[in-house]
């Protein structure tokens, strides 16, 4: 009898014994700051994303327009990447690079999120940069437009899906040169996209044959741009091309035409000048803009015909480029993670070096080179259609535009 109790005790202490190694090892199915999961199924856990974005302040449109571009996507796919489920979680901030900061730690240590997504602000990604390298986070760039996060701060963990800045100042200069007029004054917000931006119009139009007269420089978050309005005027420029977003761009547009600028001096700008996020609120103070963009609504590709149905049977408006963003940053996200069968980082760098999609803007391809899309720029012009404004194509400025390798050399 002795002998069959100390049996048992021994096939218990063994069956214990497996249980907690069987324990450990499903404890280490989990690696990194983010907590990935090592497998693409990952049982019914959710896929966590975290966002950060610039709620409040002068970019507050467009990072609703992202929120509710990436919503679209994860709805229309049963809000699930492979048989996870996805949750998101936002946060604001306030296009401060110490405020990102700290709310980068809350979703990488607390929240424990797969991947980030984000942010709008180019100081703010280059504030992120090394944080994410060290921490080897995953990071899918859906707006910040910062150059040097392709050339010298380029990482192994950071993906961009929108437009560099180099991309979004250079192919509407060689038509504006030839078109519109030879002598140009230039401005846009002293931060680093604002810099970036406008040293990339001005080479592409001074190797055009243009020259820049005047170089303006205003805070971000301007409200009254009568100073710059009226050097303007004195100027006498053949044309102004700025580089503003959000509200500062609605109210520039506004006063343009508020003090007579409009009609004497032509207004060219960046893709942000020729959006419906800014074209819907300026009304027809922005009637004749011509610039560059990476999107319109009216592209005719399927991909962008079942976009535009759905997101104006969802949110009852037209669809700008910062909602194509969010909607490509979520195809990006459950693309990677379904190809590399993962949400490990170190899987998932492999795939998005050259991952491809369908976009509303085209067949993209990510650039291994760079970790920035190759895109189709279209020249288009704001034209008033139906009480409101529209864009109107005119051709291609460019065709499959890449951001070079290398920092070009800047002009004087």
């Amino acid at each position: 009898m002795g002998l069959k109790i100390k049996k048992h005790k021994i096939v218990a202490i063994m069956l214990a014994v497996m249980l907690m190694f069987l324990a450990a090892c499903g404890s280490n199915n989990s690696t990194g700051p983010a907590g990935s999961s090592s497998s693409s199924g990952g049982g019914d856990q959710p896929v966590k994303i975290g966002a950060i974005l610039s709620f409040s302040g002068n970019f507050a449109p467009l990072s609703e327009s992202i929120k509710q571009g990436m919503e679209l996507y994860f709805e229309l796919n049963g809000n699930k990447i492979g048989n996870r489920p996805v949750t998101i979680k936002y946060e604001d901030d306030e296009a401060s690079p110490q405020v990102a900061l700290r709310k980068y730690r809350q979703l990488v240590e607390s929240e424990k999120v797969d991947i980030l997504a984000g942010p709008i602000s180019s100081a703010v990604v280059y504030a992120l940069r090394d944080v994410i390298e060290k921490d080897k986070v995953v990071l899918i760039d859906a707006n910040a437009a910062a150059n040097d996060i392709s050339w010298d701060k380029k990482s192994d963990y950071i993906y961009r899906v929108s437009i560099s800045n180099w991309q979004d100042g250079t192919p509407g200069a060689e038509y504006i040169y030839k078109n519109i007029g030879k002598r140009a004054y230039v401005l846009a917000p002293d931060y680093p996209a604002g810099h970036e931006t406008i040293e990339a119009f001005k080479a592409a139009f001074i190797q055009a044959g243009g020259e820049i007269v005047k170089e303006a420089w205003p805070k971000l978050g301007t409200n009254d741009y009568a100073t710059y309005l009226t050097d303007i005027l004195n100027t006498k420029p053949d044309l102004v091309f700025p580089f503003l977003a959000g509200t500062d761009a609605i109210r520039f547009v506004q006063q343009y035409e508020q003090f007579g600028v409009k009609g004497k001096i032509p207004l060219t700008g960046t893709q942000e000048f020729l959006d419906p996020l800014v074209t819907d609120p300026a009304g027809k103070a922005a009637e004749g803009i011509i610039g560059a963009t990476m999107y319109t609504a009216s592209l005719d590709n399927p991909t962008n015909h079942k976009f535009v149905e759905e997101f104006t049977k969802k949110y009852n408006k037209t669809p700008n480029y910062f909602n194509v963003q969010g909607y490509d940053t979520a195809q990006v996200i459950s693309k990677a993670i379904e190809k590399a069968g993962s949400t490990k980082s170190e899987d998932l760098i492999k795939v998005l070096k050259d991952i491809t999609f369908s976009s509303p803007r085209g067949e993209l391809a990510m650039d291994p080179k760079t970790h920035n899309l190759a895109l189709d720029m279209y020249l288009a012009k704001n034209v008033w259609k139906d009480g409101k404004i529209a864009q109107e194509i005119m051709g291609i400025a460019a065709k499959g535009l890449k951001i070079p390798e290398t920092p070009p050399a800047k002009t004087n």
